[in-house]
């Protein structure tokens, strides 16, 4: 029978090799740098000021990466999910106290690495390092995306666009979230839900 581990392994080795080459003896490598992690639905992965300590890729489960303004509002970000990898990078890099939260919304299976183990695997593996840098540039290329969807593009189209780029995950989200990462109120996506 397998276990958790194993399935998360078969996984993690999929997700990679979606970008490089791995042979068993790499992939022994890399792995055992990582932690794997469970988390509860509604538990936080990083609060605002919480350092960032690991870089975290997601076996399974949903999370919710969010900002809140002077005003008490949230805005989300993301919701990475499955293949995705989550985290505040800038907090992590710096070492410094993150702006953001991250929750889980489902109950979530992670691998994790620190900043140390990364730094090492980089140096002791540059396979690993050519992985990162793919990551960190279609990271890059995301957001730049949304900060353009969200300055030139309605609330319609934003949506529109969500629904297809992310068909797996927005069954799992209430429209209160979706209309947050929208950055409308929950009326005005209602009235929206409505006029489709």
């Amino acid at each position: 029978m397998k276990t958790v581990e194993d399935i998360v392994s078969k996984r993690f080795r999929q997700h990679l090799q979606k970008s490089i080459t791995l042979n068993d003896a790499d992939f022994e490598e890399i792995i055992k740098r990582f932690t794997l992690r469970e988390i509860s639905k509604k538990e936080y992965l990083i609060r605002p000021l919480q350092v960032c300590r690991y870089e975290s890729y997601i076996a399974k489960g949903l999370f919710q990466t969010a900002i809140t303004d002077d005003s008490g509002r949230l805005h989300t970000l993301y919701f990475p999910h499955e293949d995705w990898w989550v985290g505040d990078f800038k907090s992590f890099k710096k070492e410094e106290g993150s702006s953001m939260e991250i929750q889980a919304l489902e109950d979530s299976v992670l691998l994790q690495i620190s900043k140390p183990d990364l730094e090492n695997l980089y140096r002791d593996l540059p396979v690993f390092e050519r992985f990162f840098r793919i990551l960190n540039e279609n990271a890059g290329i995301a957001l730049q995306d949304r900060i353009v969807q969200n300055f030139s593009v309605n609330a319609e189209k934003k949506y529109l666009e969500f629904q297809k780029k992310y068909p797996e995950i927005q069954h799992r989200l209430s429209a209160k979230r979706i209309a947050s990462f929208l950055g409308v109120t929950p009326e005005y996506f209602s009235q929206l839900l409505n006029k489709k």
